[in-house]
């Protein structure tokens, strides 16, 4: 027997209010240009509502927002100095205050009013309970990275004006997200109730640009479900913003947005970001940006558990904050360069430990140690469980990667450089040497390979880097995939390169496997 869900009618408000509203059309506005059209911005919208709010209800809450839809864009005169609205404003029990912004215009050739609903703002009590992202997670992006300047994304991804050009140096992404630094650029605010407009706005650009990327969509704001300012940001400001993807269907994407300061503390999260395609075929991301290429590292994905790389170009300055006691002492016990080298790798550990227990976003990253008893060997436990899995890390000047699997396993990364045959006679025996120098992949190539091999070993192993040197045979270098032998037992090694960068796995073969 069928049944239907009998819809409740939402509660009647308590008191309905109009409030005419003026928004003065300062000249930054301008810079704010979608389809040749001057549009104000959804974060200006939220500012006015807010203000407006505040100044009819001076005990209103007003820093926290749910339901937020924009309907319609407002769009700006050329020649206009102002625009009339409306604040309709809905009082609800338990101070829930429900906005809509809505002007009036006339139809052409009539004599009648038409009223647009352009935005609809729901203001409730804050939680006791702030939502946090897991430091790890906040700090830095898990897997290889692009970079896009901003120069170049302001010039042909999001082409606004100066005003509004407020993601500084360049925004990183990978498929599982975005990081930037945003400037709240000083301009005249409406209020400065919710901080400033602009880091959440440069945030939107960088999940606009995301969407570009990795699905083809040139993708706008049409509303969020929950907007927490924990601490107003202020103009001057530099700002870390982390985007998340949550959802794609069809052409709508989700995202949460993070912004933290530049000391870690969380000033804004924003979580349901809906964002869609408003001009399918109109504003077409440009090839460049939304290009398909190979998945990277898929051959050493194939044979872990589990992998992770950080790209320490999207570390935050605040990443330490992800480290448990042991590891921030250690920490503290090192030179500069060695910090940021150790705090990569921890973060990937930290990435690999979430992975393995299904994509863990709960436990807070000071929770999941990646050391060993001895301080050195690296230890990766599943995050919300007691289970340790086999583990290995390494670190380049770019790169940092971790590796899981259920055996003997060794990671190593590395980058092309004509250094790594100063040292060849050191490291190769006579056969390898005459390997690398006949290779056709090239001598330095070929010689990376040699020398990941060995690192992989000793961190498969727990051998002396100096007697895999002496123990392991290189056997075939290959693009691709090479074989060696340690003491007549037999190992395959896997490599991927990105850019200038050779990443190398070895194990242990399995029964069955054919050296070919």
């Amino acid at each position: 027997m069928k049944t239907s869900a009998v819809e409740k009618a939402p509660p009647e408000p308590l008191e309905r209010v109009r409030l005419p509203m003026t928004i003065p059309i300062t000249p930054y506005l301008r810079d704010h240009r979608i389809d040749g059209k001057i549009v104000l911005p959804a974060v200006e919208i939220l500012q006015h509502l807010a203000a407006s709010v505040k100044a009819h209800r001076t005990d209103a809450a007003i820093c926290r927002m749910e339901a937020v839809k924009f309907m319609h864009f407002l769009q700006i005169p050329e020649d206009s100095s102002a625009i009339e609205a409306c604040h309709e404003l809905d009082i609800h029990e338990g101070g829930r205050l429900v906005s809509r912004l809505i002007t009036r215009n006339l139809i052409s050739g009539t004599g009648i009013k038409r009223s647009k609903v352009h935005a609809v703002v729901e203001f409730t009590r804050p939680k006791e309970d702030i939502p946090k992202l897991p430091m790890d997670i906040a700090a830095a992006l898990d897997g290889v990275s692009c970079e896009i300047t901003a120069s170049k994304l302001y010039t042909e991804l999001v082409p606004f004006g100066p005003a509004y050009q407020n993601i500084i140096g360049s925004l990183f992404l990978t498929e599982n997200g975005a990081v930037a630094k945003v400037f709240a650029v000083r301009q005249p605010l409406v209020s400065e109730l919710l901080g400033s407009p602009f880091p959440f706005d440069a945030a939107l650009h960088a999940a606009c640009v995301w969407g570009q990327k990795f699905h083809r969509l040139t993708a706008f704001p049409v509303g969020f479900e929950e907007r927490i300012i924990v601490e107003p940001t202020v103009p001057g400001e530099i700002y870390h913003c982390r985007i998340l993807p949550v959802a794609v269907t069809g052409d709508d994407l989700t995202f949460d947005i993070w912004i933290h300061d530049m000391a870690g503390g969380l000033r804004e999260a924003i979580r349901g970001v809906a964002m869609k395609e408003i001009f399918p075929g109109r504003i077409v991301p440009p090839g460049w940006v939304r290009r398909e290429e190979a998945a990277p590292l898929a051959e050493i994905r194939e044979q872990c558990q589990a992998v992770a790389v950080v790209d320490r170009r999207t570390m935050a300055d605040f990443a330490a904050l992800a480290l448990t006691v042991s590891e921030r002492e250690r920490l503290e016990k090192m030179g500069k360069k060695r910090q940021t080298d150790f705090l990569a790798g921890r973060l990937a550990l930290k990435f690999i430990s979430r992975k393995l227990a299904g994509g863990d976003m709960a436990t807070p990253a000071s929770a999941i140690h990646t050391m060993s008893s001895d301080g050195i060997r690296p230890c990766c436990i599943v995050a919300g469980a007691d289970d340790s899995v086999f583990c290995s890390v390494s670190h380049d000047s770019r790169f940092a990667a971790a590796v899981a699997g259920d055996g003997e396993i060794g990671v190593d990364v590395e980058r092309l450089s004509e250094k790594v045959l100063k040292s060849r006679r050191i490291y190769m025996s006579e056969e390898e040497l005459a390997l690398t120098e006949g290779s056709p992949l090239g001598i330095v190539p070929a010689s990376i390979r040699v020398w990941s091999i060995k690192e992989g070993i000793a961190k498969a192993t727990g051998l002396p880097l100096a007697e895999s040197w002496r123990n392991v045979k290189v056997e075939r270098v290959g693009r691709r995939r090479s074989l060696l032998t340690v003491e007549g037992v037999w190992y395959t090694a896997f490599h991927d390169s990105v850019d200038d960068h050779v990443f190398t796995l070895v194990k242990r073969e399995g029964p069955g496997s054919e050296r070919t």
